[in-house]
């Protein structure tokens, strides 16, 4: 990988600063776009030598490390992504594989070290702030923008999404757009469900007694576990079914957060005593503590052990892998509201209106910025981005008589999709797949994330989904960076985890005393700082 030269040695020595505080934690041809066959994009159409000297630009995909596909970074999709935009741009692009599960501590070495791609991306807004904050975050020239990607520009604009990308006056970052999907979603074994001949849960008290039923019955074997669990993300526990209705917005500003857990929180504390609960009963995996990455939930899920799951769906991987061991198995989705007591109400965080955060590194060149610029604008247009959404037809995917895509699951050839449709490589633009309409959309949907005789699952969630919305929240934006959130993120996620487990697995006439305890050394070790500053922040902008 080139190194990229920085430009001041503050940025060098902010950068250092954030990594070390973070580092705890064939011969068929797709189709190309007309027009776009033999003549650059963007720019390039008025001058086919826009780069006299060829110029290299490095993009960051997510490595989920799934086993079975080729590397992210080296595939028949970067290829083609190199042959049909690149070699005709006088670009050279290279990926750079960023893991999914260590992705900020990863980004941060790499700023560190001067090898950053020309991308630094996020998709939560905090810490994105976090790498401005670090100086690693170019201004990004608008007008540069609008000449290198005008389709992108537009976008941009069409959706209003430019304007949370202004930090201190300046734009310093650009957004993909969100088409909304319905593959998260939680699957409960429907033939457990009819083998203790209950219904499905609608609250939590029926929900507790579910799992009761498959524990006592031991209805994945000796090993029964009624609902698979792992440890939470350090930063992923929002205790939506606990959260008050409507939530007061001074209270989701400074509680409700992607970067750090408010383990202070009263709906905090609530969710984490219902997992001792649950913990305590043997109705929840016993050894979630050892599962940080979710590899083993997942497999005891797969293997028929565990009767509740949940997870993003996709086309393999999951449903298939079960079938493969226990063929009669029968899902159903497990409705948000199982999770929630009496008398609340089925929230959940709604997505920003944006998909993927995209800032320019800061010690990237011009022409690399230009380079960028012009493969965002070059994978925007239509038929570039159906191809790398849906690969080849009669390999990849067939046309329904509708006229829209239906993926095929079980091809394995040469030119076979990456993870979820390529998702990690187009998300640079959208988030998800757009035909045009609601109905549409939810069609593919369907046929993409579900495996045959399974698409009533995505029908399901979208109509849970519609229903519900009404109940979302979506964290609330501030428009300057936390810094105690860049400061004390690394040690209040490790704190948090050591934390939960604690609390979780502790009986239950100690949780109450064991909690206040956590919550003054959590607040001790820079939460208080944190709340401060966002009070700070909050009040300003209501000013």
């Amino acid at each position: 990988m080139r190194r990229k030269s920085t430009r001041t040695v503050f940025v060098i020595l902010s950068l250092l600063l954030v990594a070390v505080l973070l580092a705890a934690c064939g011969t068929d041809t797709p189709k190309t776009t007309p027009g776009n066959e033999t003549t650059p994009t963007g720019a390039a159409l008025e001058d086919d030598k826009v780069f006299k000297n060829r110029v290299t630009i490095q993009i960051p995909v997510y490595d989920r490390g799934v086993e079975g596909l080729p590397p992210v970074d080296d595939n028949y999709w970067t290829r083609w992504i190199q042959k049909e935009f690149g070699d005709k741009n006088n670009i050279t692009v290279e990926y750079v594989a960023i893991p999914r599960s260590d992705e900020v501590n990863k980004f941060n070495m790499l700023l560190a070290a001067g090898d950053a791609p020309d991308i630094i991306f996020h998709y939560d807004f905090p810490a994105a702030v976090a790498y401005y904050d670090a100086g690693a975050i170019q201004k990004i020239d608008i007008d540069m923008l609008k000449q290198y990607a005008p389709t992108y520009y537009q976008k941009n604009v069409d959706l209003d999404m430019l304007k949370y990308g202004v930090l201190d006056g300046e734009q310093y970052f650009i957004f993909a757009s969100r088409p909304t999907a319905y593959n998260w979603l939680t699957m409960i074994r429907q033939d457990w469900l009819d083998k203790v001949n209950m219904s499905m849960p609608t609250n939590l008290d029926e929900y507790i007694n579910v799992l009761r039923a498959f524990r006592d019955n031991k209805l994945g074997g000796p090993n029964t576990i009624p609902a698979a669990h792992r440890l939470p993300y350090p930063n992923g526990y929002f205790a939506n079914a606990y959260r008050p209705y409507p939530i007061p917005e001074e209270e989701l500003a400074l509680y409700s957060d992607l970067s750090v857990v408010a383990l202070t929180w009263e709906p905090v504390k609530q969710n984490i005593k219902t997992d001792n609960l649950l913990w305590n009963e043997g109705l929840i995996s016993q050894n979630f503590a050892l599962d940080s990455d979710g590899t083993k939930a997942k497999a005891d899920f797969v293997n028929g052990v565990a009767g509740v799951y949940g997870d993003y769906l996709t086309k393999e991987g999951i449903i298939d892998v079960l079938l493969s061991n226990v063929p009669d198995a029968k899902l159903s989705l497990l409705p948000a509201t199982a999770g929630v007591p009496k008398g609340g109400v089925p929230a959940e965080r709604a997505y920003w209106p944006f998909g993927m955060i995209i800032g320019f590194n800061s010690a990237s060149s011009e022409d690399e910025v230009k380079a960028t610029m012009m493969l965002l604008e070059w994978m925007i247009q239509p038929d570039v981005l159906f191809t790398l959404q849906n690969g080849i037809e009669g390999k990849t995917y067939t046309m329904g008589e509708d006229g829209l895509p239906v993926a095929i699951g079980d091809y394995k050839g040469e030119e076979r999709m990456n993870y979820n449709s390529n998702k990690d490589m187009w998300c640079l633009v959208i988030e998800g797949k757009d035909y045009g309409s609601e109905e549409a959309n939810l069609k593919v949907q369907m046929t993409t994330f579900a495996p045959d005789g399974f698409e009533y699952l995505i029908k399901d969630r979208y109509e849970e989904c519609i229903a519900n919305q009404k109940y979302w929240y979506t964290d609330f934006l501030f428009d300057v960076g936390i810094p105690a959130v860049s400061e004390y993120k690394s040690i209040l996620q490790e704190k948090f985890q050591e934390y939960y487990t604690a609390l979780v697995m502790c009986d239950p006439s100690e949780f109450d005393a064991l909690y206040e305890k956590y919550c003054k050394e959590y607040l001790d070790a820079g939460f208080q700082k944190i709340i401060d500053q966002k009070k700070e922040a909050y009040e300003r902008m209501k000013k």
